[in-house]
């Protein structure tokens, strides 16, 4: 089956789906690792997955998050920010804080909170769609489905001759993403990981 045909914005319904597959994705990058770095990686899960249902919750109202489905279920999952829609407004930020806290396992805050703080530093102020998570299940890592759902942003980026932004912490996405026609524009050291911050520049023309 080809995977762009699945190709669907997340909806109320698939959040909680499309979260655990978030979280599956995520929970030995390298950035959850060091936040939640004392969890199991079944602790680790669970509270990865409130944090993506928050994210998700926020970016169905703000942005435009896509999801793939294989075989009946969510395979794979994006959070991505259309362009003036990133920040979120203070109440949004509040409403995802509080709802990715509540059910959470406790943990040390402070780290979160740096890293916030360090890649709001580095985000540009020029419009794009934002790429701020992209997950495909474990079982189907390797099947092209992270890259189509990175064809279908990159497509409407081009249409609409806008920039695309991500940031990563995770060297082996590096090379997925400049097959993409992104670029590392900075590096950084942000609680203890080198993280990438790369920008694909409208229609490939030079930023």
């Amino acid at each position: 089956m080809d995977a762009k045909r699945d190709v669907l914005p997340v909806t109320q319904q698939s959040c909680q789906e499309s979260a655990w597959v978030l979280g599956c994705a995520f929970v030995d990058e390298p950035v959850s690792l060091a936040i939640y770095k004392n969890f199991s990686p079944e602790k680790r899960l669970r509270n990865l997955t409130a944090d993506f249902a928050a994210e998700l919750e926020g970016c169905i109202r703000y942005g435009c998050p896509l999801q793939i489905w294989d075989e009946g279920k969510v395979v794979a999952a994006a959070v991505i920010y259309h362009p003036g829609s990133y920040p979120l407004p203070w109440i949004e930020q509040a409403r995802i804080s509080i709802k990715s806290i509540i059910g959470h396992d406790y943990y040390d805050l402070r780290p979160w909170l740096r890293w916030l703080a360090e890649i709001a530093k580095i985000h540009p102020r020029e419009p794009h769609y934002y790429l701020e998570y992209l997950g495909v299940a474990p079982e189907y890592q390797g099947r092209g489905f992270g890259s189509t759902i990175l064809q279908t942003l990159t497509a409407k980026a081009d249409e609409e001759n806008t920039g695309c932004y991500l940031e990563t912490a995770s060297p082996r996405n590096v090379p997925l993403y400049q097959r993409h026609g992104f670029k590392v524009f900075a590096e950084k050291h942000i609680i203890g990981l080198k993280s990438w911050f790369m920008w694909r520049p409208a229609r490939g023309a030079v930023p």
